[in-house]
């Protein structure tokens, strides 16, 4: 019996106690088992993630600068099959660069002499927990460089027709959103550009994509499209350099990264985030029906403007036809009442002047006769005349001996004159 280890050892004469190598790994796995019972909980970033058969092997690594510890772990299948419950419940895969709490023993296998841990839990709170730590470590980053809302200040064209789609081609993101597109009757023209959504090309191809669709002149806007996954599926869209190309980029993007309950940092700092591919898509098409429809009710409205304008004319044009016929008709009748006033006094105007232009020449008359020689004789005048039959009306025009007719009311008589008298003499 070994004084030191409890075992059953042979010992030679004058010789220091020797092991069998079974002998040590059997009181290294139990000085292991003694000191750590039936487990214990060790954390790590994952390495070398190999899950292509019924059990899963990886290492979990501690850096620390240059340096680094390494441990191998195993999970047997039974083991994977009581830890895939918890990580579908939180939408966690195993992979690389994932850091990880897992629960287990660690001992040597005999037969190669290596050690492993073999894991048989794990908590993904941990997991949940160190990847939303990261996040807000990016997410601060984003902010203190501008980023983190600089896509969302690029003007968004009134029409964008013009489309760069992101995605893996061939997968159902990739027909999902070309479908939505294609079935809104919008005349799109779509520029593909292919990617690798996840593993280690994911984060170089997306960045070099969204770099190239944002220069180019002829696109309107991006899309960023990759169908649900785990939440490790989707950690690339959760990378500082994919969130730092979108804020970078002189197109708004529009993303449908995942399932309705998936928000990755690349979500947060799009133009505009969707939960779905084809809900990105339909937000696309949405933003040209809004274009379509406001031009539509823009024409609705200058139709309806100008019909109420033209029933305003025609209104008005009643209202002046309607007043212009009261004028006429108004007038028409001062007219008429005019006229009839008028010829009433037309009727009445040549009794009127006769009996003046009677009353006028009877009043002349009347003078006439009254001047009438005759009438004048009658009253003891009389007129002389000289040979000539010429009114004398002055001595002067006399000499002696002349003959004058002189006539009376009631006849003539003739006379010589004899002598001539003028007054003042």
């Amino acid at each position: 019996m070994h004084p030191r280890y409890g075992l059953e050892v042979t010992l030679l004469p004058e010789e220091d106690p020797t092991l069998s190598v079974s002998q040590f790994i059997d009181v290294v796995n139990g000085v292991l088992k003694n000191a750590f019972g039936a487990g214990v909980w060790v954390q790590g970033e994952i390495e070398g993630f190999n899950g292509r058969g019924k059990h899963t092997y990886f290492n979990i690594v501690e850096r620390s600068g240059d340096k680094k510890a390494s441990l191998n772990v195993a999970v047997w299948e039974f083991s994977l099959k009581k830890m895939k419950p918890l990580l579908d419940q939180h939408r966690l895969t195993l992979a690389d660069g994932i850091k990880v709490r897992l629960f287990g023993v660690g001992d040597i296998y005999p037969e190669r002499g290596s050690f492993s841990f073999k894991a048989s839990n794990i908590d993904p709170r941990f997991t949940l927990g160190d990847l939303a730590g990261q996040r807000d470590e990016i997410v601060q980053r984003l902010k203190k460089n501008d980023l983190y809302d600089a896509n969302r200040r690029v003007g968004l064209p009134v029409v964008p027709l013009r489309i760069a789609l992101i995605t893996s081609v061939g997968s159902a993101a990739h027909a999902d959103t070309l479908h939505e597109l294609e079935n809104s009757g919008i005349g799109f023209e779509i520029f593909v550009h292919d990617v690798r959504v996840q593993g280690d090309a994911a984060v170089p191809t997306i960045v070099d994509a969204i770099a190239r669709m944002g220069r180019r002149d002829d696109i309107d806007i991006v899309m960023l499209v990759r169908g649900g996954g785990s939440k490790v599926d989707l950690l690339a869209f959760d990378s500082e350099e994919i969130s730092a190309a979108i804020g970078k980029c002189a197109k708004p993007v529009f993303t449908g990264i995942g399932h309705e309950i998936d928000f990755s940092i690349a979500d947060e700092v799009a133009y505009r985030a969707f939960k779905t591919p084809t809900a990105c898509a339909a937000g696309v098409v949405e933003v040209v029906q809004e274009f379509v429809q406001a031009t539509e009710q823009a024409w609705a409205d200058i139709a309806s403007n100008a019909s109420e304008l033209l029933q305003a004319a025609e209104h008005n044009l009643s209202e002046t036809a309607i007043g212009v016929k009261n004028l006429v008709t108004t007038a028409l009748a001062r007219s008429l009442s005019n006229l009839d006033v008028k010829a009433d006094r037309v009727r009445r105007r040549p009794a009127e002047v006769l009996g003046i232009a009677t009353m006028t020449v009877k009043a002349i008359a009347d003078r006439v006769r009254l001047l009438d020689p005759v009438n004048t004789m009658a009253r003891g005048w009389s007129i002389t005349r000289n040979d000539k039959g010429e009114v004398v009306r002055s001595v002067k025009t006399l000499s002696v001996g002349q003959q004058l007719v002189t006539s009376f009311a009631d006849g003539s008589a003739m006379s010589a004159i004899e002598s001539i008298e003028k007054e003042g003499k």
